[in-house]
């Protein structure tokens, strides 16, 4: 029963994320439709993590005490709601109120990793956290090739298409995804507001609020690379759209495979804590050898293999880890926590990476990332 509740929630996440990767490479192209500027569009860009940093929280603390399958519904439409208006919009204004609208209803994750959490026991936790890991994957493999093709009809036709995605996990949801939390027995302090209170409850209990830190790091240190590497490719190889169509194809492969076939076999052999150094190293690493290995465009997968391994192993086991140390009733709240702390990484990386590239060359926010990996690898190695 538990095996078939995660391929459930597996197809859900990955429905869900492949109309997200329909979108996300287009938005620029849109955005210029209505003549905005670089600003606005990275601003449009950052207006979906902002407001998913806010809501994750309050979408897990209210799934808590509601259930998790009633909040996947509501968030699941809100985002059909959202890509709708972004089929119909017809000036800026309106662009920004989808992603708005598409931002506070996408701390969906947290509601299917704290699903993942309540049908798993500690032993196959971090197995299940990587089949999100691994829909993540697959919807950026699948979703932006889409997207790229119904974009030859119209700007419109991949937000309809993808509208109508996110209304078939609606109806997935609704009829093959059993509740797994009690709402009878439910007993959070939370009735989902966001509270300072909270937060600050939550960052001083050990070893979550340290997780919640080294998340954001993580994913600052990451999204320098991933915000500015195709300028980086452009500069480097003079590498367009295609070949970095292709390189981040091959990332999510990559991740794909390891979170599905690998991560499950070093499972067996290491503790979670050992993985989630090791995937710190690997993502120094990784970050590390981009502009070194440069001189040669082949090495380049070289440096993504190792920069993907790091990733695919710290995602799913940081959020197994954090779910271990606190109550079930705790699962929602606590882990929406860690995806706004995601996405809080996911705003400053890009705009940190882009003045580096710009005001000191193009490796230095590669070699900041990969400081700033190392530094977090040791601090973990003291703490955990």
């Amino acid at each position: 029963m538990k095996n078939k509740n995660l391929l459930t929630i597996f197809l859900i996440v990955l429905i869900d994320l492949l109309g997200f990767g329909i979108i996300l490479p287009l938005l620029p192209y849109i955005a210029e439709k209505y003549r905005a500027n670089p600003f606005q569009i990275g601003m449009l860009t950052a207006t979906y993590s902002f407001f998913q940093l806010i809501a994750s929280p309050v979408l897990g603390q209210l799934s808590d005490r509601y259930g998790r399958k009633k909040m996947l519904i509501i968030s699941q439409f809100g985002s059909a709601v959202g890509y709708l208006l972004l089929g119909v919009a017809g000036s800026l204004p309106v662009l920004f109120i989808s992603r708005i609208v598409d931002g506070i209803t996408g701390g969906n994750i947290s509601i299917a990793q704290a699903y993942i959490a309540d049908v798993t026991d500690e032993k196959n936790r971090a197995r299940g956290m990587g089949l999100i890991g691994a829909a993540f994957g697959l919807g950026f493999i699948f979703g932006p090739a889409i997207g790229g093709l119904l974009a030859k009809i119209s700007y419109a036709a991949p937000a309809f298409f993808a509208a109508a995605v996110a209304m078939l996990t609606v109806t997935t949801t609704f009829l093959f995804l059993p509740e797994s939390v009690d709402t009878k027995k439910a007993k959070t302090p939370s009735k989902g507001k966001f509270s300072v209170g909270e937060l600050r409850r939550v960052l001083r209990f050990y070893p979550v609020g340290l997780l919640i830190i080294a998340f954001f790091l993580f994913n600052t240190a990451v999204s320098i690379q991933q915000g500015n590497f195709a300028l980086w490719t452009q500069v480097t190889y003079n590498f367009g759209p295609t070949q970095n169509g292709w390189l981040f194809a091959y990332i999510g492969i990559v991740v794909v495979a390891i979170q599905l076939r690998i991560l499950p076999l070093i499972l067996k052999q290491w503790s979670e804590k050992t993985i989630l150094k090791t995937a710190f190293l690997l993502t120094a690493a990784g970050l590390f050898l981009i502009p070194v290995l440069q001189r040669q465009y082949y090495f380049i997968y070289l440096s993504l293999l190792v920069l993907a391994f790091g990733n695919a192993f710290a995602n799913p086991v940081v959020q197994s880890i954090a779910s271990e140390n606190v109550s079930k009733e705790e699962y929602g709240g606590t882990l929406g926590f860690l995806q706004s702390a995601g996405s809080l990484g996911r705003i400053v990386g890009p705009a940190l990476g882009g003045e580096i590239f710009f005001r000191y060359g193009k490796d230095m926010p590669y070699y900041l990332a990969a400081i700033l990996m190392s530094g977090l690898f040791v601090y973990v190695w003291e703490k955990i």
